[in-house]
């Protein structure tokens, strides 16, 4: 069973992810074998209501996350070659949900954090570009 754990306390982005995107990552994650969901940054307040805010409006609202996959109590890293496919199955089950922003790039949150969330259509890595993700 698939665990979402918030680990937000201290960010800028440390409001809760939204019921629907919450019960998406959990199903990508029954569908992956993923164990933990370990959200590192999550919903910040819709522009022009906080000072509190920072980037694009994606995480406004709780609709997108910041996130680590976790297995056997092992933080997971899409550089490994035996656990990128993990990360591929994964945004593939988000997507097929109903997630229409994902990132990754290893220059962008390092080798072991993903974006998933709503807003426009898009794949992204290092410079917002899709040739980095």
């Amino acid at each position: 069973m698939t665990s979402l754990i918030q680990e937000t306390n201290g960010k800028i982005r440390d409001l809760p992810i939204s019921e629907r995107l919450r019960n998406l990552l959990l199903e990508a994650g029954e569908a992956t074998d993923i164990q933990k969901v370990v959200v590192t940054s999550g919903g910040q307040c819709a522009k022009g209501t906080c000072t509190k805010r920072t980037g694009s409006p994606r995480h406004d609202l709780g609709n997108a996350a910041d996130l680590e996959l976790w297995i056997d109590s092992r933080r997971l890293a899409f550089t490994n070659p035996l656990e990128l496919p993990v990360f591929e199955r994964f945004v593939s089950a988000c997507a097929r949900l109903g997630a229409t922003g994902i990132g990754a790039g290893e220059s962008y949150m390092g080798p072991s954090t993903i974006h998933v969330g709503y807003g426009n259509r898009a794949v992204w890595g290092a410079s917002g570009s899709p040739a980095n993700a």
